[in-house]
């Protein structure tokens, strides 16, 4: 069963990595995430 929850964990990792990656590939997403960003200081 902890076998189970391991890969569950390095899935979920690999799908986060992924989703980051995949915003690498958009700069303009990026940049607007950074400008909502520095708006709330």
């Amino acid at each position: 069963m902890a076998r189970r929850y391991k890969l569950l964990a390095y899935a979920i990792a690999l799908a986060a990595l992924l989703g980051v990656f995949a915003l690498y590939t958009r700069p303009e997403f990026l940049m607007n995430l950074a400008d909502q960003l520095w708006n709330c200081f």
